[in-house]
């Protein structure tokens, strides 16, 4: 189960900020414990936050289906080959309208880590990419709902909305030849490195002890901070090692797979989307990075969502809600211990030593007959389609729930957010000429450790200098003809 966020531990000595490893050396929770207690001192009792509340979303495309050509018996010859090929511009088109995901509601509150649950292909990723600004937006696909951080529209911060929601996507993307370490370090310089003007204006708000001892806290864990990520993600032993990719040896899968989501990270984000960081991982890697997330979020007011396809039951039981798409029906978003018991009204009962999520992820599928109990009373049968259960839920005393939350006035701290940090962020953490000077210097590591590719460059320039060399040595230059061809070679 989760640990109890009221009786979070407390330093037993002082933090030692030498070193990521000594950061961490009374564990996660007493060092976020810190963090936030020292930081609420300085920024008037509070610490910037972010409520995400997404109303009647929907995503559809608009898809060009052909007519299929019937596949035949015959000869592989040049004339069937034409005819084929021919075939395709006679075929009837037509546009079919796909949901992609179907009037999800929400709030995602700061300081709560949600569980986003869903088979494949359910919409889960979709979700997440909308939430994070990131869905590619092509003019067949056409969104509806209302989506808002801290009370402003995503349309209205959507260039500046990177800086303020981090998504760590489920593809693995990395440029091989750097190592793990440069990797972090690079992403940690990209958003913005150390301690921002910014960053130092919020920490001004308390006595002068308290703004001295903050400042000074953040300088020191910003001075280390890819070393805080690497120790948190365990990735010590490998930090020197080369990410690799399937031509070059390097990391492994799990490793990698750890990369990703240290890269997102950095940036001060008040949002994590996190989708499909458990694959490749073992059960006690994944639960290890999640309990450091629901330590982010309950000391530091992050709000936290994470899609898993199969969580174990202790990885389970760190979730405060749980929200279960199926063909993009939003079957059911509350609280995580409510949501067995919500399912029992409906006719399906979790077997003694099954997973909760797995038994989760089979209703609304074939599997479901396997959960099915006695009906309650006023209901006739048992639903077996996504949009059947996301009706039922819609008709819940949970969903009321929601409307509400999405009715209610936000918090002081949260609208207090909007002044101090929103309004104030600016599109990039670095500026113009940071950002080349960056990228030059990456672009020159991962040349300079191309040596396949410098030693087959450096022989082709001798070899084709000795060629030209060759062929026009001692021309005459007076010769328009001849020197027209030197230029032009």
């Amino acid at each position: 189960m989760a640990e109890d966020d009221n009786t979070t531990p407390k330093a037993v000595t002082p933090i030692n900020f030498e070193s990521g490893e000594a950061m961490m050396a009374q564990g996660s929770h007493v060092l976020h414990s810190y963090l936030a207690d020292t930081f609420k001192a300085a920024n008037g009792g509070s610490l910037p936050q972010m409520e995400v509340r997404f109303n009647n979303v929907s995503i559809t495309a608009d898809v060009t289906v052909t007519t299929e050509v019937t596949a035949q018996s015959e000869l592989p010859t040049l004339y069937h080959t034409v005819m084929r090929s021919l075939a395709q511009f006679s075929l009837k088109k037509h546009v079919v309208r796909k949901e992609i995901i179907k009037n999800v509601s929400g709030v995602l509150k700061p300081g709560s880590i949600t569980l986003v649950l869903g088979q494949p292909g359910s919409g889960k990723t979709s979700f997440m990419r909308i939430l994070s600004g990131q869905f590619p937006m092509k003019k067949n696909i056409t969104v509806e709902g209302e989506m808002t951080y801290n009370g402003t529209l995503q349309k209205v911060i959507e260039k500046r909305l990177p800086q303020f929601v981090a998504y760590v996507t489920q593809y693995d993307r990395h440029f091989h030849t750097l190592t793990v370490r440069e990797t972090l370090e690079f992403a940690y310089a990209f958003c913005g490195g150390g301690m921002s003007k910014h960053g130092e204006d919020m920490l001004s708000k308390g006595t002068p002890e308290a703004n001295r001892e903050a400042l000074a806290t953040a300088k020191a864990v910003f001075a280390k901070y890819p070393d805080l990520i690497i120790e948190q993600l365990g990735l010590q032993i490998c930090q020197e090692t080369a990410i690799g990719n399937a031509q070059h040896r390097g990391v492994s899968g799990g490793e990698r797979k750890r990369v990703t989501t240290g890269e997102m990270q950095f940036g001060q984000k008040f949002i994590t989307l996190m989708d499909e960081i458990s694959t490749g991982l073992d059960s006690a890697a994944t639960y290890d990075i999640i309990q450091t997330q629901r330590s982010i979020a309950k000391n530091m007011h992050k709000t936290i969502v994470i899609a898993l396809l199969q969580p174990a039951p202790e990885v389970f039981a760190l979730f405060d809600n749980v929200l279960i798409l199926n063909e993009g029906e939003m079957m059911y978003n509350g609280p995580r211990e409510d949501v067995v018991p919500y399912f029992e009204t409906l006719g399906f009962k979790c077997p003694h030593g099954r997973d909760v999520a797995d038994y989760l992820l089979d209703l609304g599928t074939n599997q479901q007959h396997k959960y099915q109990a006695d009906l309650p009373p006023g209901m006739s049968k048992h639903p077996r389609l996504a949009s059947e259960f996301a009706e039922l839920f819609r008709h819940s005393h949970l969903y009321d729930n929601i409307v509400q939350e999405l009715e209610d006035p936000y918090s002081a701290e949260v609208l207090e957010s909007v002044g101090d940090t929103m309004e104030r962020m600016p599109e990039f953490r670095q500026s113009l000429w940071e950002n080349i000077s960056s990228l030059t210097y990456r672009q020159l590591i991962i040349i300079v450790r191309n040596v396949a590719f410098i030693r087959v460059r450096t022989f082709m320039v001798v070899l084709m200098g000795l060629i030209y060399g060759s062929t026009f040595y001692q021309v005459d230059p007076t010769n328009a003809q001849v020197m027209i061809g030197v230029i032009f070679q």
